[in-house]
């Protein structure tokens, strides 16, 4: 595994992108999180060791702006692991994408649940911790299951939005011709 500066200045690159979506999110309380692009782009770039590299930084480095990020680490690792080591998620081909994403969006749910339930108490800064705590005041069932259920759909949902993204960029012409040089 040889390290480049190509190498880094591309990993740096994709830990900002993962504090900008991550603050975004934050700040406007989406109910998606935006905080694991650059970890995907590190994942399909370089493979899964760089993707765990990736996430395991982002966590850090997101606690200025968000300071539970770091608890959140362990589903950034999750991420940056299954960009690398499932290659078939950076195929260009956009319906694959739909039924692919749940390898990496179900693994990254279970842990973002158990984190937010258990250590949390459901409350988190994400904007999907509005939606959880609406349905906990009409729905007589553990929290474990309602962060679940809504884990599930909204890390779908953000995996989804950044792998198309990442993809999108990745399977460029212009970006394969970087990696290249």
């Amino acid at each position: 595994m040889k390290i480049s500066t190509k190498k880094i200045t591309i990993l740096a690159l994709c830990i900002a992108i993962n504090m900008v979506g991550s603050w975004i999110g934050v700040l406007i309380k989406l109910p998606v999180y935006l905080d694991s692009i650059g970890t995907i782009m590190a994942g399909f770039t370089f493979g899964p060791i760089f993707g765990l590299l990736t996430g395991m930084i982002t966590a850090f480095v997101n606690t200025i702006g968000d300071p539970i990020a770091l608890y959140f680490m362990p589903t950034q690792l999750i991420v940056g692991f299954t960009a690398g080591y499932f290659k078939f998620l950076k195929r260009n081909d956009y319906i694959s994408k739909f039924y692919l994403t749940p390898f990496m969006s179900i693994p990254a749910a279970i842990s973002s649940a158990l984190i937010a339930t258990y250590l949390f108490g459901t409350v988190t800064t994400a904007g999907s911790s509005y939606i959880v705590q609406g349905l906990r005041a009409v729905m007589d069932l553990p929290d474990f299951v309602i962060v679940f259920v809504i884990q599930i759909i909204t890390d779908y949902a953000d995996k989804l939005i950044s792998i198309l993204l990442v993809s999108k960029v990745y399977n460029m012409g212009a970006f394969q011709n970087i990696l290249k040089k």
